[in-house]
């Protein structure tokens, strides 16, 4: 996965607009009713004076002059702010994925490095620390199999009636070392 792709998947960028505005949304809704509220319930509820429904009118209306503009720029922060998150998430998953890409075919991918204002930092680090961990693992194994193939061609070419005591301790090493390469493969669970 290349490294744009992952930031192309509008779906996701989509969403996190769409959650962080309707949620905004929602809190601007509900503190602009609070605002209205009593200018709004003395109108209705007040005095039938004409000078007292003109200056609540008048109270509205510079209401409104101030606190639309405001939902209007608390919105596009808000989406702005949404698309810079959707950025700094998206980055580090996308290296990721190449991480997981690379070690699918049997690659190990370059430690990941993150840009200080990215996240997921702590997860960069595990996956790092797991690949390698994977690396010192699969070191081992070949280094137990590289020493299994010595001792199989050993054996083969000692294998004489005439040196029993050789083949003896042979196969004794070949069971110890089958049994430590055992050990390292039963680090793994199988798949389920």
């Amino acid at each position: 996965m290349k490294r744009n792709q992952f930031s192309r998947d509008s779906s996701f960028a989509v969403h996190l607009v769409l959650a962080t505005l309707s949620a905004s949304l929602i809190f601007m809704i509900i503190a602009a009713a609070i605002t209205f509220a009593p200018a709004v319930l003395q109108l209705e509820f007040g005095s039938d004076s004409l000078d007292q429904i003109t200056a609540l009118t008048q109270r509205i209306l510079e209401i409104h002059a101030v606190v639309w503009p405001v939902v209007m720029v608390c919105l596009i922060t808000v989406t702005i702010t949404s698309l810079f998150l959707f950025n700094r998430m998206t980055e580090p998953l996308g290296r990721f994925v190449k991480a997981f890409e690379n070690i699918r075919q049997g690659k190990f991918p370059d430690p990941i490095q993150l840009r200080a204002r990215d996240y997921l930092k702590r997860e960069a680090k595990a996956l790092n620390e797991m690949t390698i961990g994977l690396g010192l693992l699969i070191g081992e194994v070949k280094r137990r199999q590289i020493d299994l193939s010595n001792t199989i061609e050993e054996i083969a070419g000692t294998f004489s009636p005439d040196h029993p005591e050789q083949i003896a301790e042979l196969v004794n090493s070949l069971g110890e070392q089958e049994k430590s390469l055992r050990e390292s493969i039963d680090r793994f669970s199988d798949p389920a």
